[in-house]
């Protein structure tokens, strides 16, 4: 097996921070460039690395997180495995664990394991945290990215279609709907493995080239995004943060990460933001690079 230190060498994945991140996402959106950003904790890490690098027992906790009792077989197990690999060499961004986290759990070290093993890194990719839809939060970029659109499409189990065109003023909002995990299904009676999943597959259809995705479905959003981009749309793994935006409790149930934050603060400038960000990133102890907005010009005097 690779020595961890040398895969895990802060060089081989230099990270973008969270407004060099937002700013390649929104030049996709304003180009109708096809493009994913996914994130990747310990349940992917556990999927990615099967069956060589983590075993069975693994991936059954993964699996018990997004489905519950339902059991897996084998065929399936790698089927998800290899797709979600497939994932991570489609995406152009890729949000990887912390250091904090990788000191937490063998499952987070399994992320850079399976990068590393499996040769998934693309030249043209970037990298970020995997906790970088908690930042575009903490600057309430999504109202920047979002705002006026004139479609988005949103995978989750959450009901937040209204709320979101309402407050974002986009023309149309899709929810494909399916069912949480197992703690937090929502209204969804489908199982989401195989049915639903395979369905969206075969159907996810952007109406035009460049239409932004908000996807926040587990292990499968992943997936999704892939085919979300390879069909001509945006896509941006949020995962949990739809959550909070609901008031589901189920990770991120600071204050900082609710809906009510845009009507409160109903413009904020770059410097404010970046501001934001920082006092946020202090008192959740997030080791994660600071922002400096004197680094961006073109944005010192904007707002959003």
């Amino acid at each position: 097996m690779e020595n961890f230190s040398s895969v895990m060498k802060p060089e081989n994945y230099p990270k973008l921070n969270c407004l060099d991140t937002y700013l390649r996402l929104e030049d996709a959106v304003l180009n109708r460039q096809p493009f994913s950003l996914i994130r990747l904790g310990d349940g992917e890490g556990a999927l990615m690395g099967y069956p060589d690098i983590t075993d069975r027992a693994a991936i059954n906790r993964s699996f018990k997180v997004w489905f519950g009792q339902q059991v897996i077989n084998d065929e399936d197990a790698n089927q998800i495995a290899s797709l979600i690999r497939q994932a991570v060499v489609g995406a152009d961004i890729v949000g990887l664990p912390r250091q904090k986290q990788v000191e937490k759990h063998p499952y987070y070290q399994a992320v850079y394991r399976s990068i590393s093993h499996y040769n998934l890194k693309s030249e043209t990719q970037y990298y970020t945290d995997s906790a970088v839809h908690r930042y575009l939060q903490f600057t309430l970029l999504f109202r920047k990215l979002l705002k006026n659109q004139e479609f988005v499409g949103l995978i989750t189990p959450r009901r937040i279609a209204s709320k979101l065109a309402e407050e974002f003023n986009i023309g149309r909002v899709e929810h494909i709907s399916i069912k949480g995990e197992a703690k937090f299904q929502g209204d969804e009676i489908a199982s989401h493995f195989p049915d639903t999943f395979n369905r969206l597959v075969e159907s996810i259809a952007p109406p035009y080239r460049g239409a932004v995705y908000l996807v926040g479905a587990g292990g499968l959003g992943k997936v999704y995004c892939n085919v979300i981009k390879q069909r001509g749309g945006v896509a941006v793994d949020i995962g949990a943060l739809f959550d909070a935006w609901s008031n589901v409790r189920s990770r991120l149930i600071h204050p900082s990460h609710s809906m009510d934050r845009y009507k409160e603060i109903p413009s904020i400038t770059a410097k404010q933001a970046c501001d934001r960000f920082n006092s946020l990133c202090d008192h959740f102890d997030i080791d994660t690079e600071r922002l400096d907005i004197s680094h961006y010009s073109s944005l010192t005097d904007g707002s959003w």
